[in-house]
């Protein structure tokens, strides 16, 4: 009788992989964002078609796949499959590396279904870390060293990427085939499976909503300087990426392989279901291109004031997807999101130093605290953005209704600037103001009651008097400086078009 085997496979030097500087990445932006958008693209499903073509090889059920996602991936094997399992990871592996320009490295591990789960868990994860941690072999060190170097084969392969992303709007199935175990294709292969934008429509299919911001004439995504044209007020473009916070512990507390997959499956389908239905909606379908989406996480291109508002809306979303899945889930772990706004420096900037920005951003948030929003350069609390947001649509009313000159945005931001980089210690607190009449009296200048219109008056003192409460509270005693304003006042300064 077999006996029934785990195998978890994992990809590592993910980051690397997406900021790799190739080829493409060095000419004209438009290629370099194919090129991202194909990384992306492959990442997340090369972690979906390998153990569809490794059960479709030994000629098993597609039950047997535990869980997939971006970078791992969980079967359930008979050990006698073991050795070919071994072995057609081994060229699988070997494949990507040289694909990746040797940034990628998949590993495994497998172990026997004895014990409870948690054990068995257990088992793989030290098994998959000391292969993390492992020197690299001499044939993998030569080759990796000499890479810059490669020769044209490997120039064709650079371009994999952006030919990549040039047929996924309109693929309607992707496939594998043995000779070339890392290269995905479109609409043909020995294996194809169906991409689908919904779970439960067909079982063999792989759950990977595509979701585009098209040019003018329908026909091809569009490109970074035309997404930034739509935004309203200044024109730029961003990068969003997002991230559950510590996903893994939740995981490792699954106490049966079921709750495993069910989490694991739980998650998949909040950011592919709730991604790729945000952006058909009137706000965005215009704005934004889905780059990334994995079982944790995910990664969005488009208009920075697009992005903003899209934060916003996944964070709530994803409040609602705790209260009803997680409720009877002790502890906080895998409950937050934390994400980060990476603005693109000018319309003809790189895409992946953004990409790469945004990550660093991220990181960052998360190690000042979890289910944070790092943007224009604070880490805020989720609850704040509501405060930055109401002091935006103020200021930018100043300007529009008003008729303030949107310098004085500038004006308002430089009082901030002052007081945040004498106290660098506490940028993300609010900081106390030492003499706060000499702070009202700038405010008051910067934004004077003589500029109150003979009809209306009465609306413009309320909005003068909330946009000086929001900027730094009500007790004239006790004036802040809030990391909140600081924040609105830079998306009014863009909104503006400053």
């Amino acid at each position: 009788m077999s006996l029934q085997v785990f195998l978890q496979a994992q990809l590592l030097g993910t980051e690397e992989f997406l900021g790799t500087h190739s080829i493409q990445q060095s000419r004209e932006h438009s290629a370099g964002a194919a090129d991202l958008i194909g990384r992306c693209g492959w990442l997340s499903l090369i972690s979906e078609v390998l153990p569809r073509a490794l059960l479709a090889e030994l000629k098993l059920s597609r039950m047997l796949l535990g869980s997939s996602s971006a970078e791992q991936f969980l079967l359930v094997l008979a050990d006698e499959t073991i050795p070919f399992a071994n072995e057609f990871l081994t060229k699988a592996a070997e494949a990507i590396a040289t694909l990746s320009g040797h940034t990628l490295r998949l590993v495994w591990s497998s172990t026997e279904n004895l014990g409870s789960w948690p054990i068995a868990r257990k088992r793989l994860d030290d098994a998959l870390l000391a292969k993390a941690v492992a020197p690299l072999s001499d044939s993998f060190h030569a080759t990796a060293v000499f890479a810059p170097f490669a020769g044209d084969d490997d120039i064709t392969d650079m371009g994999y990427f952006a030919s990549l992303a040039e047929r996924l709007p309109g693929a309607s199935k992707v496939g594998w085939s043995s000779e070339n175990p890392a290269h995905l294709l479109w609409d043909e292969g020995r294996y194809q499976w169906p991409l689908k934008d919904q779970s439960g429509l067909d079982d063999d299919g792989i759950l990977f909503p595509r979701r585009f911001a098209l040019d003018e004439n329908g026909m091809k995504p569009a490109c970074l300087t035309e997404l930034a044209s739509r935004a309203d007020g200044s024109p730029a473009w961003a990068i969003l990426r997002g991230d559950i916070d510590h996903f893994d512990v939740r995981l490792r507390r699954a106490a049966t392989v079921e709750e495993h997959i069910h989490l694991s499956m739980l998650f998949k389908e909040f950011f592919a279901g709730e991604l790729s239905l945000l952006c058909t909606l009137p706000d965005f379908w215009r704005k934004v291109t889905i780059l990334a989406r994995g079982g944790d996480d995910f990664a969005v291109l488009g208009a920075w004031d697009a992005l903003v508002l899209l934060a916003s809306e996944i964070e709530r979303l994803f409040e609602k997807f705790v209260e009803a899945n997680l409720q009877n889930f002790t502890g906080m772990e895998g409950k937050t999101l934390t994400m980060a706004l990476a603005i693109a420096p000018d319309l003809d900037a790189a895409p992946v130093p953004v990409f790469e920005e945004a990550g660093v951003q991220l990181r960052a948030a998360k190690a000042v605290e979890a289910g944070t929003f790092y943007l224009f350069g604070r880490t805020l609390e989720w609850k704040r953005l509501a405060d930055a947001e109401e002091l935006k649509s103020g200021l930018v009313r100043m300007v529009h209704v008003y008729g303030f000159e949107a310098e004085y945005i500038h004006d308002l931001a430089s009082v901030y600037r002052e007081a945040f980089s004498a106290r660098a210690t506490r940028r993300n607190k609010a900081i106390r103001v030492d003499k706060p009449w000499r702070t009202y009296m700038r405010l008051s200048r910067i934004i004077p009651v003589s500029r109150a219109p003979v009809r209306g008056a009465k609306d413009f003192l309320n909005l003068r008097n909330s946009l000086i409460a929001n900027l730094v509270g009500r007790k004239t005693a006790g004036f802040k400086l809030r990391p909140s304003a600081r924040v609105g006042l830079e998306w009014a300064r863009m909104a503006a078009g400053e």
